[in-house]
């Protein structure tokens, strides 16, 4: 099974890199589109390149409750390319890694996030057939679908990004190609895209400490955001 290793492994690294380069517009050879084509209700997008090499970011800020009585934000960050269309969120403080965070549209199963040496262990058992004892239980129902033929062999590596590629960090989350090529029809008709996740709690774990205050959900604006991308990328 040595043969899916190396498209699982370099699909996580340009992952990676995809996360930190989509978070922001690039610096050079940067144009923003003119304000006098884009309708009031449109949100700031920025693009480099020409060509297939043309790539632009659409974003907005979303203010949330904080349930201790207050406020916080995440920047919302639409990317797209002559590949695909990808989604970024920036947070305004650190997230709880251990807990769950999910993306749910309506009219869609709910999408996980994982960390990425989550998806680096979920690589090596399409290699080796071994997952963690904790390993998400999604993981564990892949990896017998493979095993059991029922997903080929060929196909296990692009599969596992196309389901899996939703990627968690302590300040931020990452909607790839796949994940969001599979969710981007309802996003575009205005499904309703929730956000859930719980806030890092930075003090000690009292007795009595209640998880739900650290709960959020928040209610994302995406069809708004491809909107714009689609006026700055005509037929893309």
């Amino acid at each position: 099974m040595a043969r899916w290793m190396g498209f699982p492994l370099l699909g996580l690294g340009l992952l990676a890199l995809g996360l930190q380069t989509g978070l922001s517009a690039p610096a050079l050879a940067e144009t923003a589109v003119p304000a006098s084509t884009a309708p009031p209700s449109a949100f700031p997008v920025a693009c480099a390149g020409d060509g297939p090499a043309r790539r632009c970011t659409a974003s907005a800020v979303e203010d949330f409750a904080n349930n201790r009585g207050g406020q916080s934000e995440l920047s919302l960050n639409a990317v797209r390319d002559g590949t695909c269309t990808t989604l970024h969120i920036v947070f305004d403080g650190p997230i709880a890694l251990d807990r769950p965070v999910t993306l749910t549209v309506d009219g869609a199963p709910p999408q996980r996030f994982y960390t990425p040496g989550a998806l680096s262990e979920l690589a090596r058992a399409l290699d080796d057939g071994k997952l963690p004892d904790d390993a998400p239980p999604e993981f564990a129902s892949f990896l017998q679908q493979v095993t059991s033929g029922r997903v080929k062999d060929a196909d296990a590596g692009p599969e596992m990004l196309t389901r899996f590629a939703a990627v968690k960090e302590a300040r931020r989350v990452g909607l790839t190609c796949g994940p969001m090529e599979r969710l981007l029809p309802l996003l575009r008709t205005g499904h309703t895209a929730r956000l859930e996740f719980q806030v890092a709690n930075g003090t000690k774990q009292r007795v009595y400490h209640w998880l739900r205050l650290d709960s959020r959900v928040v209610t994302l604006r995406v069809d708004d955001l491809l909107a714009s991308l689609d006026r700055a990328m005509p037929g893309s």
